[in-house]
């Protein structure tokens, strides 16, 4: 059986449908509590992939959060060895200071269910052919990133130009996130409403969108995550 470790950055951000795709593909899903302190490996021996998940911190605080370097630096052994990597949020950004990008404040928070539109490059992508070419994921971040220089940008929103992207064969980085079911997703919003209110995003209203919005978008996260399974120990 493949296995994939998953780095796992906050209490509520894990796995979620990222981990039932694979599971469905054959594929197993090793979750490294790296907020919690567990130690991040040097190297992926043992795995055939790596995925990063979202978190509250940002890449920029490694001061506060030795994690986000460990993990970056396992990001680019990931990639010396060629092992395939997924990035969703926080992962992504990492993903993007690994490869040589720079992670910065962006010009708002992006908070909700909004557009990606894919881009030209994505329509012969491994992971994303022939999906839709504007669907509505949910985002959930302040921070966005440069785009490493060999790096192919496949999608974008309104706010954030660098939504998606590849580099090499099989290095991706969402910054929106695919891995947040329902249940999963209205959990975060019960628990965060104070937060969300404080950002001027009403919880009510956002729990209205993701019982509409997110059974639309969660055919995506299998279709795009079965095809990433596939990409395991291909080389």
């Amino acid at each position: 059986m493949k296995r994939v470790l998953f780095l796992q950055h906050g209490e509520s951000d894990g796995p979620g449908l990222f981990a039932r795709s694979l599971a469905a593909a054959g594929v197993a899903v090793d979750v490294l509590h790296a907020w919690k302190g567990d130690p991040v490996p040097v190297t992926l021996d043992g795995y055939d992939g790596l995925a990063l998940g979202g978190g509250h911190m940002s890449v920029y605080e490694d001061d506060k959060y030795p994690f986000l370097g460990q993990g970056i630096a396992l990001i680019q052994e990931a990639r010396r060895v060629g092992r395939p990597v997924l990035g969703m949020c926080l992962g992504a950004q990492m993903i993007a200071a690994a490869c040589g990008g720079r992670v910065f404040r962006n010009t708002a928070q992006e908070i909700g269910f909004f557009d990606v539109t894919l881009e030209p490059a994505a329509q012969d992508d491994a992971l994303w052919r022939e999906i839709p070419p504007v669907f509505r994921p949910v985002h959930w971040h302040g921070d966005t990133f440069s785009l490493p220089a060999d790096a192919a940008l496949l999608g974008s929103s309104a706010l954030t130009r660098h939504q998606l992207f590849r580099i090499d064969r099989a290095i991706y980085g969402f910054q929106f996130h695919l891995e947040f079911d329902l249940p999963m997703l209205c959990e975060m919003i019960e628990e965060d409403a104070v937060y969300l209110s404080a950002k001027g995003v009403s919880p009510e209203a956002f729990l209205e969108d993701a019982r509409r919005a997110a059974p639309l978008v969660e055919p995506v996260g299998w279709k795009v995550f079965d095809r990433w399974a596939q990409l395991l120990g291909e080389r």
